[in-house]
C-alpha cells in the first residue's frame, strides 16, 4: 500500500521514516522502535504497521453503560433458570410463573444492551456530557426494572 501524497514510498518505508525520528514504543513488548531496519520489533518479532489512531475516542461511559445493563440482566436471567429449575423439579406452577415473568425485564434489557453494542460508533461521537449523562440514566432505568421486578416477585410469594 503506497500514500498518494508521496507517490514511490511504500507503508514500510513510511513506517521507517516515522521512527527514524520519533521514540515509539512496540504496541507487544514496548521496546523502543526508533531507528529500526526492519518492519518487525527486533525484541518480540511483532508485525508492525502504519496506523492513524484518535486520543479522543473515550470509551469509559459506553463501557459503564454496557456494565449497568449486563449485570442486572444476567441477574435477572439467573433469577430466571433458578425459578424455571425449581419450578420444574418441583412441579410448582407459582415458581414457574415467577420465571415465566421475569422475561419480560430480561428482554427489554437484553433490547437495550443489543441497542448499546449496535450504535456504539455514534454513541462515540456524541458530546462528552451526552456520553456521561447515558450510563447514568441507565443506571437509573436498571434499578428500576430490577426493583420493580423484585417487587413483583414478592407480591407473588
Amino acid at each position: 500500500m503506497t500514500d498518494e501524497s508521496e507517490p514511490g514510498h511504500s507503508e514500510s518505508e513510511l513506517l521507517k521514516m516515522l521512527l527514524d525520528v520519533r521514540d515509539v514504543p512496540c504496541p507487544v513488548c514496548g521496546y523502543n522502535l526508533r531507528a529500526i531496519t526492519s518492519t518487525n520489533c527486533p525484541e518480540c518479532g511483532a508485525k508492525l504497521d502504519l496506523r492513524v489512531g484518535s486520543t479522543d475516542l473515550k470509551l469509559g461511559p459506553w463501557l459503564a453503560a454496557l456494565l449497568v445493563v449486563g449485570l442486572p440482566l444476567g441477574f435477572l436471567v439467573g433469577a430466571a433458570i433458578i425459578g424455571l429449575a425449581v419450578g420444574i423439579v418441583e412441579n410448582n406452577l407459582e415458581d414457574l410463573t415467577i420465571a415465566g415473568g421475569l422475561l419480560i425485564p430480561v428482554i427489554i434489557m437484553a433490547g437495550i444492551l443489543a441497542m448499546l453494542i449496535r450504535r456504539r460508533r455514534s454513541i462515540w461521537c456524541w458530546p462528552r456530557w451526552r456520553q456521561l449523562l447515558l450510563p447514568l440514566l441507565l443506571l437509573i432505568t436498571s434499578v428500576v426494572i430490577t426493583v420493580v421486578v423484585l417487587a413483583v416477585i414478592g407480591m407473588m410469594l
